[in-house]
């Protein structure tokens, strides 16, 4: 999470879902004494070769996307606050990371609708492809959420992008008095781990990544609760924060990547897909 001084970027659009997320961001941006800045995007019209073309069609296609920034602006004035916004016509993906490059922000906050078949969904491509190039970390709200950090799940698996999201989760708990559950997951196929004692072998290696993060929280005083669970990573985490009622789930991402391509089946994007938590991406520390 930034800073306290680091802008907070909310993507608007005209949905209801859009600005539902935007009341959360001014929330946190509240909380957080940081600016807001709210950015909606027009697709550019490139014509069809099938009707007349259309000259005035960014200005007609613009009108709703203006609109619901000046929706946003109303519902800040409401709760004497404000937000600055930003009005763009393009590609959303190259617009809203252009702002984030920018304005050196330090969150870029997204709405997301429910879905049908979420086990078999992929987030929009927009939203995956604003993850994968980011240069900051990027929450997630799924509709009809809220954000609070009382209970913070972070999925810890030794690697250095997992240990970011836990400093994150530590950070986060820090700040908001809550508390942070580290959770590993040991994908490995029962037989194997029955033949070869390969399950062993893996607990006694997480076990220090999880004991690391405890001692920071320890030092922080923040508590730190870890476990280990064997299963799908992704089915495992969303199980693990409905039964021990979480509020947010934060996991790390390999990096940055032109094409956002690495989050398609990864384990960010099937949480995100099935879980009805905000979900938090970290990109890197503050």
């Amino acid at each position: 999470m930034p800073k306290s001084t680091s802008p907070i970027l909310v993507a608007v659009d005209p949905s209801s879902v859009s600005q539902a997320a935007f009341q959360q961001a001014l929330r946190l941006a509240l909380f957080l004494k940081a600016q807001l800045i709210a950015i909606s995007v027009t697709p550019r019209y490139e014509g069809n070769m099938h009707r007349w073309k259309i000259s005035n069609a960014d200005e007609q296609l613009s009108q709703p996307f203006k609109q619901c920034l000046e929706d946003v602006k109303q519902a800040a004035s409401a709760k004497g606050q404000t937000v600055r916004t930003i009005h763009a016509i393009g590609d959303p993906v190259d617009e809203i990371v252009r702002v984030a490059e920018d304005e050196n922000v330090g969150l870029v906050l997204m709405g997301y609708p429910k879905r049908s078949m979420i086990e078999r969904v992929i987030l929009g491509r927009t939203t995956a492809k604003v993850i994968g190039c980011s240069p900051c970390d990027v929450l997630m709200i799924p509709e009809n959420s809220e954000i609070n950090f009382s209970r913070i799940l972070v999925g810890i698996d030794g690697s250095r992008y997992s240990m970011e999201a836990g400093q994150r989760a530590l950070e986060l708990a820090h700040a908001f008095g809550g508390e942070v559950h580290a959770l590993t997951v040991l994908d490995i196929p029962l037989e194997r781990s029955i033949l070869y004692g390969v399950l062993n072998e893996a607990e006694r290696k997480s076990f220090p990544p999880l004991q690391t993060l405890a001692g920071q929280g320890e030092r922080l005083g923040v508590r730190v609760v870890t476990e280990i669970r064997e299963g799908s990573p992704y089915a495992t985490l969303v199980q693990y924060s409905e039964d021990k009622k979480m509020e947010l789930i934060v996991l790390g991402t390999y990096g940055r990547t032109a094409l956002g391509n690495i989050l398609l089946g990864s384990v960010v994007e099937r949480v995100a897909s099935i879980s009805t938590l905000p979900t938090l991406v970290v990109k890197r520390l503050g």
